[in-house]
């Protein structure tokens, strides 16, 4: 999607998009993860943050979080809602597909629907960007809508580098658009496929 588009929401959030604004809860299929201790506190990263849901989601169950986003609107939104929340999180200004201001590796790496906004050229950006932040062992949950970011691809794309497990299926109640939860977990070595 155009960086204005989401420029745009970020500014005027009146579109209730619940995939963007809508609250945490509905999506149980991360939550339970990190609330029953499956995925414990560590070092996280969440990509394209947006407004920064999830980062304080994360801070505030224990995990040293950074969130990263494209739009100077939602870093600065994401700033003040952790404030107003009373947790630390190191939001950042970057583009996925040119990452500048993150270095290091992650324990848990999160992507809800930032992959599949993207164009397959800039898909292939986003993982030669991303892959550096995983360490063996790392885990990587992402959310898309399989209209855009089919199951065949996301297979392609990480199995050659992580043990796919996907979660659920489920339809968005406001499109009626199918999405999938992955959790992968980064392999200790590289299979060749």
């Amino acid at each position: 999607m155009k960086k204005w588009i989401y420029e745009f929401l970020y500014r005027f959030p009146f579109v209730p998009i619940e995939w963007i604004f809508g609250d945490l809860d509905q999506f149980d299929e991360f939550t339970e993860l990190v609330e029953s201790g499956r995925i414990p506190p560590g070092r996280a990263i969440a990509l394209g943050c947006g407004v920064g849901r999830e980062a304080i989601y994360l801070a505030q169950h224990g995990f040293e979080v950074t969130g990263v986003d494209f739009s100077p609107t939602a870093i600065k939104r994401a700033k003040r809602r952790a404030q107003r929340e009373g947790v630390d999180v190191d939001f950042r200004l970057d583009d996925l597909t040119d990452l500048q201001h993150v270095r290091g590796t992650f324990d848990l790496i999160l992507d809800f629907g930032a992959l599949n906004d993207l164009t397959p050229e800039h898909r292939d950006l986003y993982i030669q960007n991303v892959m550096p932040l995983f360490h063996p062992g790392s885990r990587f949950f992402m959310f898309c809508f399989d209209n855009k970011l089919p199951q065949e691809e996301v297979q392609q794309r990480f199995s050659p580098f992580f043990s796919i497990k996907p979660l659920r299926q489920r339809t968005e109640q406001v499109t009626s658009r199918s999405l999938s939860f992955y959790l992968m977990e980064r392999e200790m070595e590289v299979i060749e496929r």
